[in-house]
């Protein structure tokens, strides 16, 4: 756990709670969508420059895979979260179970390949690559971080007001930074990430999470 920013502790603070916790409640003010958009473009343009700063768009960093040890124990239990909500979609919603996969091969595709790149991999750096540079220095028990992480992770999908998906974010948030924390590398993270949204696409619960229905 290590924080480099040499702003004070309770600066640090209040600009975790503008950019992760403000920003994603803006956007269910009864407001303009245009000045929905220009705040959500404030905090990202916030973070690019920071990142810059903080030396994170480095190609190195970005693109490291690496050999963490237990990478096996990450995909065992995304086959268990198969196995157990394929199960569960096929008994409560036959009619969803595959749908998008077999009704339109052409967008199932299209949205793996948008969602992975342009959705997942922005999200994992700014949750976990800039998070943690940023703020790990601001708590000193790892446990009491990653969940601090993972519901502000959870916070991000407030615009989607599902009780199912906010339990699922959190749940994927806890995993999320955990595979990061121990891997540090984005690009595992992101993998990780991009398996679970797709899966949930793929089985045909996408609408929960604004896919295309089809």
């Amino acid at each position: 756990m290590f924080n480099e920013s040499k702003k004070p502790s309770k600066l640090l603070w209040l600009e975790i709670a503008w950019l992760f916790a403000c920003l994603p409640a803006s956007l269910l003010l009864p407001i303009s969508p245009w000045i929905k958009l220009c705040l959500v473009l404030s905090g990202l343009l916030y973070c690019g420059y920071q990142s810059k700063k903080m030396g994170l768009f480095k190609r190195k960093q970005l693109m490291y895979l690496g050999g963490y040890a237990g990478s096996r124990m990450i995909w065992l239990r995304f086959i268990l979260f198969i196995v157990i909500s394929t199960i569960l979609v096929a008994i409560y919603l036959p009619k969803s179970l595959f749908s998008v996969l077999f009704g339109n091969p052409l967008l199932w595709l299209g949205i793996c390949i948008f969602y992975a790149v342009f959705s997942v991999y922005p999200q994992e750096f700014l949750y976990r690559v800039f998070f943690f540079k940023r703020y790990s220095g601001l708590v000193a028990n790892n446990q009491i971080f990653i969940t601090l992480n993972a519901i502000l992770f959870c916070m991000a999908h407030l615009v989607f007001l599902n009780s199912l998906v906010f339990l699922l974010t959190f749940i994927g948030g806890v995993l999320f930074a955990l595979t990061y924390q121990k891997s540090r590398s984005l690009l595992l993270t992101s993998l990780e990430h991009s398996a679970y949204g797709l899966w949930l696409f793929t089985l045909g619960l996408g609408e929960m999470l604004a896919f295309p229905g089809s």
